[in-house]
């Protein structure tokens, strides 16, 4: 159990706190002194390639540290990755760079030029910015660099390597990377000294899940230690994401599992072809994100005034893209979400009128087309953002795009579309139609928010204490005595102890027992002069 030449059968005072390979605080004190050499970048290295520099260049970040380049690997890099520094990301030109200036012994070992001590990856090494020079950090002092007697700021020290002051290796926060930024101290006003600090209101959206920081801080020494704990700790979850979910899920109660419309939306397309209308019928309970996307972009008017521009007879009818060329356009969130096909119960491409969702590829949806008749889907996904109705069954289009409504009414409309003349050698329609209006009947998610918001405002109103009314008789206890009086409702209370609660007197002529008082007993020994 020792080591060497202890045979004892338990570690020793020595070996536990000395010898460090079984104490407790010896990967906290490990974490004071520095991390692995390996974890950084060597001081004498570009930061690019990882190679001894020869061309030595510093970039300059907004924390005022900054990253040691070779300008040989930098500047290229600049040209190609259109001048964007490869470590912080952030923007950076050629003009920024700074030129640094070394100290070598003649065996090529770099020194501090003031105190000629060799630099390590213990060291603590600084620049300054306005001459370049080089220095160990005890060497920088009275505001001045010894080595071109220039005088230089606060502000113009340049931290290159700091080994016990890094970064804390816990996961950074979101306030700690935009502080970063700022360097103008801002005055807040300072709150009275009776002022009572509120209790911060908890998330109605928050995971019964830990954010995994405290339990990692106590396992592990890489991880500073996280003291904070109930919903400080806790996962949020995506508002958007519980809404889709609650929708996907039925209906709780008796009969309320057959009753899907209520969790379907019911619009109304309304086209300049004689005013005719196209009536949908979104399946939210089976795509929710791609029903909430196109309802978000009716309220919002992006399918005002847009052109059925491309027309297949037997296959076709496209519209949804504002620019009435098929290549604009984009989701509600401005980025591509994901598809909803492969979901279970995902609605098929298997019948006439079916709405579905174009996409660019695998999880790229953002525009909405009309599908109309089986024909190869090749130059479809190439478009972006446009939603299409089927003419009959195509079920080669499932798995491919996601299906989230069909045609309930209109059918006259739809195949007077299918009816448009095009243009001669072109897939557009040779008569302009386009989309006036949509038309919101039953939007789900919006009776979802309306729901949340009533709850919420009842959870911030508190629990609500009602006041029991007060009936003939609530004032009497079960004794029969009146609360806050000493009287009673019986004619008299006889005897002590127990027998106070009970009433001795009987009617004479039921008992024939007369209603003299009880004599009081005697108590104590008694006379002993007969014995």
């Amino acid at each position: 159990m020792g080591h060497g030449s202890n045979d004892k059968l338990y570690i020793t005072h020595t070996e536990h706190s000395v010898l460090g390979s079984h104490s407790a605080s010896s990967g906290f004190r490990a974490k004071q002194e520095a991390p692995h050499p390996g974890a950084r970048t060597p001081f004498d290295c570009c930061s690019l390639s990882f190679q001894p520099f020869e061309n030595s260049v510093c970039a300059r970040n907004s924390d005022g540290t900054g990253n040691v380049f070779d300008l040989v690997n930098i500047i290229p890099w600049l040209k190609q990755h259109n001048n964007t520094n490869p470590i912080t990301k952030e923007p950076l030109t050629p003009a920024d760079l700074i030129q640094l200036h070394y100290s070598r012994k003649a065996s090529g070992e770099i020194h501090d030029p003031i105190s000629f001590k060799p630099f390590s990856e213990h060291s603590h090494i600084l620049a300054i910015a306005t001459t370049g020079n080089v220095f160990l950090a005890e060497s920088i002092k009275g505001g001045k660099d010894l080595v071109n007697d220039v005088p230089f700021k606060k502000q113009d020290v340049i931290t290159l390597q700091n080994p016990h002051g890094l970064a804390p290796a816990s996961v950074p926060s979101q306030s700690s990377s935009s502080s970063t930024h700022t360097t103008k101290a801002v005055a807040t006003p300072t709150p009275p000294v009776a002022a009572v600090k509120s209790k911060e209101a908890t998330p109605w959206n928050i995971s019964p899940y830990s954010s995994g920081l405290p339990g990692a801080s106590l396992t592990s020494t890489s991880v500073d230690p996280t003291v904070a704990g109930g919903a400080a700790s806790k996962l949020v979850w995506d508002e958007e994401e519980l809404m889709f979910e609650a929708i996907s899920n039925p209906l709780k109660g008796k009969g309320k599992e057959k009753d899907v419309g209520k969790r379907r939306a019911y619009v109304r397309v309304v086209t300049s072809l004689g005013g005719g209308s196209l009536n949908l019928e979104l399946f939210c309970e089976k795509a929710p994100k791609t029903c909430y996307n196109f309802l978000m972009l009716a309220r919002e008017g992006k399918y005002d005034n847009c052109l059925f521009h491309r027309l297949i007879p037997g296959f076709m009818i496209q519209t949804g893209d504002p620019t009435g060329t098929g290549s604009g356009g984009q989701s509600f969130w401005e980025t591509p979400f994901r598809d909803e096909y492969d979901l279970k119960g995902a609605a098929k491409h298997d019948s006439r009128g079916v709405l579905a969702m174009a996409n660019k590829g695998a999880n790229t949806n953002g525009y909405i087309l009309l599908h109309l008749v089986q024909q190869p889907i090749a130059l479809i996904q190439m478009l972006r953002s446009q939603f299409y109705l089927t003419f009959k069954p195509v079920p080669h289009l499932d798995k491919k795009h996601t299906v989230f409504g069909k045609l309930v009414g209109g059918e006259d409309v739809l195949n007077a579309l299918e009816n448009i003349p095009r243009k001669d050698g072109t897939e557009r329609p040779a008569k302009s139609v386009k989309i006036t209006e949509v038309v919101i009947y039953q939007d789900p998610f919006d009776e979802y928010k309306t729901r949340l918001a009533t709850k919420l405002a009842k959870r911030a109103e508190g629990p609500k204490i009602v006041k029991p009314e007060k009936k003939e008789g609530d004032d009497i206890n079960w004794f029969g005595v009146k609360v806050g009086s000493e009287g009673s409702v019986n004619d008299k209370i006889i005897g002590g102890g127990v027998g106070k609660y009970l009433n001795l007197k009987r009617p004479q002529a039921a008992t024939g027992i007369s209603e003299e008082p009880l004599k009081k007993r005697k108590l104590g020994f008694g006379n002993f002069e007969s014995w």
